[in-house]
């Protein structure tokens, strides 16, 4: 009678979601504490160090660079959260205004009229970084993003091997020299 293969694919796909949610919880549901907590606290600082340069507005905005806000998205829950926050809470500056008045699409800005623009400027302050902040800024979100999509391939191979963790190497024993095996000084020692 052959022995079926176990199939760890609901395994993977779990360890997936869970690492693109939050940075570390596919490996901590895996049991691998360690490693998710070195991944957490590593993504989640050049995330966080990335948010804090660039402001919410224009870092985490894919109309001001569509393939930086791709990379952000490897950092799933982070990425969806500041989104939403920038679409909903700060409604009142809505994203796609945002390249206008960073200079990205400076024709644009200037078909609205001048006490709008006063305004969108005026609020614009509070949460826009302008360059070189923002670029910067937008380099660390999506280079967290792009450690995270790292971070998830490991575990969905991790869940796929069925290895979750992996053991601790044995420790290696050297054998221990023969009396033939030693120089003729340290026998020629030990005799006398």
């Amino acid at each position: 009678m052959m022995r079926r293969k176990r199939d760890n694919s609901v395994e993977a796909t779990i360890a997936a979601v869970l690492a693109w949610l939050l940075p570390g919880a596919g490996h901590w549901w895996l049991g691998n504490r360690g490693l998710a907590s070195v991944l957490f606290l590593t993504i989640s600082f050049v995330y966080g160090v990335g948010l804090a340069t660039g402001g919410i507005k224009n870092s985490v905005n894919p109309y001001t660079s569509m393939p930086l806000f791709l990379g952000e998205l490897g950092a799933g829950g982070y990425t969806l959260a500041a989104f939403g926050v920038n679409e909903t809470i700060l409604s009142d500056l809505p994203s796609r205004v945002v390249p206008e008045l960073v200079g990205m699409n400076p024709l644009a800005f200037g078909r609205r009229s001048f006490e709008e623009q006063e305004r969108l400027r005026k609020k614009a302050v509070e949460y826009i970084s302008f360059y070189p902040e923002s670029d910067v800024s937008q380099i660390y979100l999506a280079t967290a993003g792009l450690l995270n999509i790292l971070a998830i391939i490991d575990a969905i191979a991790r869940a796929q091997s069925g290895k979750a963790t992996y053991p601790a190497p044995a420790p290696v024993e050297t054998p221990s020299l023969s009396a033939e095996a030693r120089p003729a000084a340290e026998t020629a020692g030990a005799a006398s």
